[in-house]
């Protein structure tokens, strides 16, 4: 029996698939073209005209009226567009730009279609005299008054007028209603594209100018220092960070260095870092020595009540003489002392100088700040940076920290110089990142012993 049926489904026909022919109905293919063109518009008054100039070829309607009640009075509308026969489908001016200077209307027809968020159909019209439109809709039969919703309100309204007395059904009404309010959703999608893209380019024009700010707070030049060698490199990110870098000459022979990092981003940042710079460059004559100025900048910090900012901080003095550097470390992370210029098979030894190492400043008026001293010999090289190097992360899924190990591991077959320090350091870093972009800015001081 199962044989029997296997055989006989064998044996039948096998009707080939058929495609429908499409291109009979031209329909189809000016729909196409419409919506290709509505995926194209960028502003909301180009989508309308669009749509506009459809309507307006297949001859639906004689007029065409916009209404808006949004932010007024109960009562009051504005007419945002008002065209009839040979206007449909013709440039209007634009309503989002012109809003404010439109009048305020209240009664007439328009009023009455707006009594109430149902849609309405009159046939056998007569609008003659009115006190808002006059005798311009004089000629009109019929229309369809369809509200637009927005956040559940009719807060717009379309009116479409037609010469005839009732040329206009329920099936007419149907459909608009749809269509309008689907037109009515895609023209408030773009209205609020526009509104955001125009938004973003403010504020990516206030952080170029944060940024111009940040770089200005920054040394003009490298100095140069009688037995070192400098070099430095300040990489912002997208967001405008709050790394801060500059020098000191502490007038004895003796040479400072900072390396700081505001919390945060945009405007808050470069406002602390504004505080910082202007507190280290009016420090009384007598203070030399890290752990004072760091605990006279936290004063003073405190003092400006940047409750939603804190600073770490490197600070540190290279004398050059007698081959020493002091230090004192405000919660931020540890230089990387490149130990021996020299390049050998196994690489130069690269080690952390940890020590001295308190709170960041800003967060307690009493903070106690440490000060610590090793020896530095010629070739020798103090890596200062911020944690937009160490925290830079690589891409997903493994999305690996690059490190203290990263940041040592760049180092190894590194001559010490300090360019070839900030060279190689970009060029691991971008290896594990793979990015140009940063989500942090990345600062990076390299001071050299050369005598």
């Amino acid at each position: 029996m199962i044989a029997d049926k296997l055989a006989a489904s064998m044996t039948r026909t096998i009707v080939p698939m058929r495609r429908l022919d499409l291109d009979s109905d031209p329909d189809i293919p000016r729909l196409a073209e419409l919506l290709r063109a509505v995926s194209r518009a960028n502003e909301p008054l180009e989508l309308q005209r669009i749509f506009a100039r459809e309507m307006s070829r297949k001859r639906e309607f004689d007029a065409y009226i916009s209404l808006s009640v949004r932010g007024l009075q109960t009562g009051e509308y504005k007419i945002t567009r008002m065209q009839i026969e040979q206007e449909l489908g013709a440039a209007h001016p634009d309503p989002w730009r012109t809003w404010a200077s439109m009048p305020v209307h209240r009664g007439g027809f328009l009023g009455q279609i707006i009594a109430d968020e149902h849609q309405k159909v009159f046939h056998d019209l007569r609008i003659v005299d009115d006190p808002v439109v006059g005798n311009r809709l004089a000629g009109m039969g019929s229309c369809i008054a369809t509200p637009l919703f927005d956040e559940g309100r009719a807060l717009n309204w379309a009116v479409v007028f037609h010469r005839s007395p009732d040329a206009f059904s329920h099936e007419h009404a149907k459909d608009v209603l749809m269509r309008g309010n689907l037109i009515g959703r895609m023209t408030k999608t773009l209205v609020i594209a526009k509104e955001l893209c125009e938004a973003n380019e403010r504020l990516t024009g206030q952080l170029e100018q944060i940024a111009q700010i940040q770089r200005s707070l920054l040394p003009d030049v490298t100095p140069t220092v009688p037995g070192l060698s400098i070099a430095s490199s300040y990489l912002t990110s997208v967001e405008s960070g709050g790394d801060y870098y500059d020098y000191f000459d502490m007038k004895d022979g003796r040479f400072g260095v900072i390396v700081a990092d505001v919390s945060g981003h945009g405007a808050g940042a470069a406002t602390v870092m504004a505080m910082l710079q202007t507190i280290l460059h009016d420090l009384p004559g007598s203070m030399s020595e890290p752990a004072r100025i760091l605990a006279h900048t936290n004063r003073q910090l405190i003092s400006k009540r940047i409750e939603t900012n804190f600073v770490t901080a490197f600070f540190g003095v290279f004398d050059a003489a007698r081959r020493e550097f002091t230090f004192s470390n405000a919660g931020h992370h540890p230089p990387v002392l490149h130990l021996d210029g020299s390049r050998s098979a196994a690489g130069a030894p690269v080690r952390l100088v940890e020590g001295a190492s308190s709170l960041p400043l800003g967060i307690i008026e009493d903070a106690s700040y440490e000060q610590a001293s090793i020896g530095i010999g010629k070739d020798q090289t103090m890596v200062l940076y911020t944690d937009g190097i160490t925290e830079a992360f690589s891409p997903p899924p493994e999305r690996a920290m690059f490190g203290r190990d990263g940041l040592i591991r760049s180092l190894v077959d590194c001559t010490g110089d300090p360019v070839c320090v900030i060279d190689s350091i970009h060029q691991e870093l971008f290896e594990h990142t793979r990015s140009r972009s940063r989500a942090d800015d990345q600062t990076i001081v390299a001071v050299k012993v050369t005598e």
